[in-house]
């Protein structure tokens, strides 16, 4: 066993504060206690606990026997039977300690003194009778070879011929034999618990450690950008859900590099084109429209424009990290969805104008919901941008609020429907929309600007507040996206 547990101990990584050296320590240390405290009380405290038991024996036993004697008014009746039935000496003694009456379970505890029968040790009875107390009970140590015995003496009702005591004896066997035999036990018990203990924590060791050992390497995988499987193995609870959360966070960060690689490739392609633009029309407004007033002035409109589209770019990647943060910030206050809808439709009102968008509205008055007024008036603004980008040919835009009563939770629920007439969204993209950079495949009416982050944002601010929200899509019959919120009452 030796062998292999030390073999066990190599194959683990061992040093002063892992797993399996712990495990040892604390598993070795518990057994030695119990075993120093077995030891206390088998050895050391062995010989005072026993004689206590016996004068608790001794004295329930003489509290017996001195009621049935004196219940039979003084007569030892039957009392012989409970002497050689429990191997007792039950003697009557009168006040000189002289034997009245003898019932004797075992062999002789007294001598012969002119005749009359004595106990030995009269001085004891004469300390008892001198104290005045009622009973006593005490151990009488043996003298040489004799075993000691457990005594109790009560004072009983007097008889004519004077004070009367019921004297009950009990032998004590000597136990150093027994001490013998217990101590060569208790050695080789002490021996098998400490390899009993070692072995444990082997097994314990690898148990535990081989799995979080596993997800250690794999953290730090995920360290260097090795977003492997994380190892599912079975194990304890903590240490599975443990494992569950890695894997998670494993995919949560391939999904972020995969994210981040579109982004530069998205942004990449999106800022080349616009900084082209720019570097074109300045290269015409130095060497062929200086001198043209029409020319420049067309020109330097064309650089502006595209100024201001890779400015809005930047501006909508930089805005969804500052929403995230406002979100852990801000505090919620109680705010009027339906004047917040009006007015982010209100807007839009120059589109409306200028390209003959139609703003379809039922939008319930005064529906109140808590929350922070700057992430959800974005949120209403990306999803109305987003409808009115991939609208129908007809540009209509429908816009409902209303409330929602009958909720699985029982609360009253606002919800509100944001929908356009457009080519819709494929099944299959559905669940991808939300996703940050992604951008659908379908044509839209207006430019999207920015770099896929509209409906990301809109995502970050719903989860902010805990709505509920989602999107109904059928090719050719438009999208509408919604969302519902607890209405405050």
């Amino acid at each position: 066993m030796i062998r292999f547990l030390k073999k066990q101990f190599n194959n683990l990584r061992l040093h002063r504060k892992s797993l399996a050296v712990q495990s040892w320590f604390y598993l070795t240390g518990f057994s030695v206690f119990i075993l120093l405290i077995l030891w206390l009380l088998q050895f050391a405290f062995f010989k005072p606990f026993y004689e206590s038991m016996r004068l608790q024996e001794i004295r329930r036993t003489g509290r017996e026997i001195v009621r049935e004697y004196e219940e039979s008014s003084g007569s030892m009746g039957e009392l012989w039977k409970s002497a050689f039935r429990q191997n007792l000496r039950i003697l009557l003694l009168d006040g000189a300690s002289n034997i009245v009456v003898n019932f004797d379970g075992f062999g002789t505890l007294f001598d012969d003194a002119g005749g009359k029968g004595r106990v030995d040790e009269p001085e004891l009875l004469l300390r008892f009778a001198a104290s005045g107390e009622a009973e006593s009970a005490f151990i009488v140590a043996g003298k040489g070879s004799e075993s000691g015995r457990a005594v109790y003496i009560a004072r009983v009702q007097p008889s004519t011929s004077g004070e009367r005591y019921i004297y009950v004896a009990s032998p004590i066997p000597a136990q150093d034999s027994t001490v013998r035999v217990l101590a060569a036990q208790f050695l080789i018990i002490t021996v098998i618990l400490l390899l009993l203990s070692a072995l444990l924590a082997v097994l314990l060791s690898r148990r535990i450690a081989h799995p979080i050992l596993a997800l250690k390497d794999a953290a730090t995988g995920l360290a260097r950008g090795q977003f492997r499987a994380v190892p599912s193995k079975r194990a304890y609870s903590e240490i599975t859900e443990l494992s569950s959360e890695l894997e998670r966070a494993t995919e949560e960060l391939a999904k972020a590099e995969r994210y981040q690689k579109e982004l530069v490739a998205n942004v990449s392609h999106d800022l080349k084109t616009p900084l082209t633009i720019i570097r074109f029309y300045g290269e015409l407004l130095r060497d062929v429209s200086g001198a043209d007033p029409a020319k420049r002035t067309a020109h330097c409109e064309k650089i502006i424009e595209e100024a201001d589209r890779l400015s809005g770019m930047v501006n909508e990647m930089l805005e969804l990290s500052k929403l995230e943060q406002q979100a852990m910030d801000a505090d919620d206050q109680p705010l009027n969805l339906s004047a917040l809808l009006c007015e982010t439709a209100g807007r839009f009102t120059a589109l409306c104008e200028k390209e003959g968008y139609r703003f379809e509205c039922a939008i319930a008055p005064e529906l109140w919901v808590s929350g922070q007024e700057a992430l959800l008036a974005r949120a209403l603004y990306n999803l109305i941008a987003n409808a009115v980008n991939y609208t129908g040919e007809d540009k209509r835009v429908l816009l409902r609020l209303f409330p929602l009563a009958g909720s699985d939770d029982g609360a009253t629920r606002v919800r509100v429907e944001i929908s356009d007439t457009g080519e819709g969204i494929p099944q299959e993209e559905l669940e991808q929309i939300w996703a940050r950079y992604y951008k659908s495949s379908q044509p839209h009416r207006r430019g999207v600007v920015g770099a896929g982050l509209g409906l990301s944002i809109v995502q970050s601010a719903l989860e902010y507040h805990g709505a509920v929200y989602g999107v109904t899509s059928a090719l050719g019959q438009g999208s509408t996206f919604w969302f519902e919120m607890p209405m405050l009452h």
